[in-house]
């Protein structure tokens, strides 16, 4: 909530009568500056002031979104006035992103913003006028190129992070062509070809800085590349006959170097046993660490707890690089967390005698541990094998579609299982 106490309930009796403005003073600056602040109000030394003029300074200074509260005081003596604000600086300043001005170079966007927004300092408030000061600079920007689009902004908030995106709508930009520069242990044409997915689609910063770590390091850490890094993109108009209007993007690659397996540290099992987790994880000292071997292995081991009804079981991992031999060490810390034990078996969506067929076949008892393995091994045997006789004694009906979930029972420590034909 913006609070502002304005001339009508702060200013001196000074500031009625009209002055000369000598000086300006602000009290609570944090992230802002002095300058920046003094250019925001629209005030200038040497102008001739009164709390009109003042009140609208202020006005002007709340209305940008980056104030919370905001006073001022005048002190005058022999029509001389020094202004005096007390401000309290908003709290959420968001890291602002230019999307897809592939038209221009970063330093050209940040002069054209601080031309008309001098107090930008890469971020702008959530809310208040800032936001649409910095549209109007871009939408300016995109017209002294004659560019026939609109620049939009919209928050853009994950798990980790916010900001503000402002993007080129209106304007096809697809991607022509990928570089990566860099590449050796995987050959660039490679990752060109594992990155077709991306390629003649509409050119966006964020997907392009997301696209990398998802779909091309696992390709890396299946070699035992495991510290590879892709830098920030750059980006440059193509403009080919091919391609009209699009750009060449071009990711740059630090690979680093292979490493090998050195062993395993585990911290936090009491119900499994070393060995029982280092043969789950499947690696052998000296081999390749494979990444996404290593993964695979997690999922077993996260599968053998499940399998002793531990189903809440948690797995962190750290890794010790050895430089001066290419290896690496990993050290997992365990959570196990409580047992639960077998429920109730619900069946429903088909006839009692079929029911009571499929119970017989359900070898897990009452109050016996849970056993995440047995479920889906029922699944895949079992129980298709039960709907396919269903489906050949009803001579030609559509095939059932058979769900199977699972309901953890945290107070009983129990597992309801329930199997639903539909």
């Amino acid at each position: 909530m913006i609070i502002a106490v304005l001339a009508g309930l702060c200013v001196s009796a000074a500031a009625q009568r009209t002055s000369r403005l000598e000086k300006i003073e602000v009290l609570g600056l944090k992230r802002m500056t002095l300058d920046q602040v003094i250019t925001l109000s629209g005030l200038q030394i040497g102008q001739t002031i009164d709390p009109n003029v003042l009140d609208a300074a202020a006005d002007k200074l709340l209305k940008s979104g980056l104030f919370r509260r905001l006073s001022y005081r005048v002190r005058s003596s022999n029509d001389q006035s020094v202004v005096v604000f007390q401000i309290e600086e908003s709290a959420l300043s968001l890291p602002v992103v230019f999307e897809n001005f592939v038209w221009f170079s970063d330093e050209e966007i940040l002069a054209a913003v601080r031309r008309d927004v001098p107090y930008f300092n890469g971020t702008a408030p959530a809310t208040g006028d800032t936001t649409d000061k910095i549209a109007a600079a871009l939408q300016s920007l995109l017209a002294s190129r004659n560019i026939a689009a609109r620049v939009e902004y919209l928050p853009y908030v994950t798990k980790d992070n916010q900001e503000l995106v402002f993007t080129v709508k209106g304007a096809r930009i697809p991607i022509c062509t990928l570089h990566f520069p860099g590449a050796s242990a995987i050959p660039e044409a490679d990752l060109v070809k594992a990155s077709r997915e991306i390629l003649n689609t509409e050119y966006s910063k964020k997907d392009i800085a997301t696209f990398a770590p998802i779909k091309l390091i696992p390709l890396y850490r299946h070699l035992g590349y495991l510290r590879t890094e892709f830098q920030p993109a750059t980006v440059s108009m193509e403009n080919s006959a091919a391609c009209p209007s699009g750009v060449s993007v071009t990711i740059p690659v630090a690979e680093g170097v292979v490493y090998t397996w050195a062993g395993s540290e585990w911290n936090g099992n009491e119900k499994l046993t070393v060995d029982d987790l280092a043969g789950a994880l499947g690696m052998n000292p000296g081999e390749v660490a494979d990444g996404l071997k290593i993964e695979k292995g997690l999922k077993e081991v996260r599968r053998a707890y499940g399998g002793r009804g531990y189903l809440s079981a948690q797995v962190k991992e750290s890794m010790e690089f050895a430089e001066g031999r290419s290896a690496v060490r990993y050290i997992f810390n365990i959570t196990e967390g409580p047992r639960f034990f077998m429920g109730n078996l619900i069946i429903s969506g088909i006839s009692p005698a079929d029911i009571e067929a499929l119970k017989s076949k359900w070898t897990l008892g009452p109050n016996s541990v849970f056993d995440e393995t047995y479920v889906e091994q029922f699944r895949q045997t079992t129980l298709r094998e039960f709907a396919a006789g269903m489906m050949q004694r009803s001579r030609g009906a559509a095939r059932a579609r058979v769900e199977i979930e699972t309901r953890p029972d945290v107070q009983k420590m129990t597992v309801d299982v329930l199997i639903n034909f539909r």
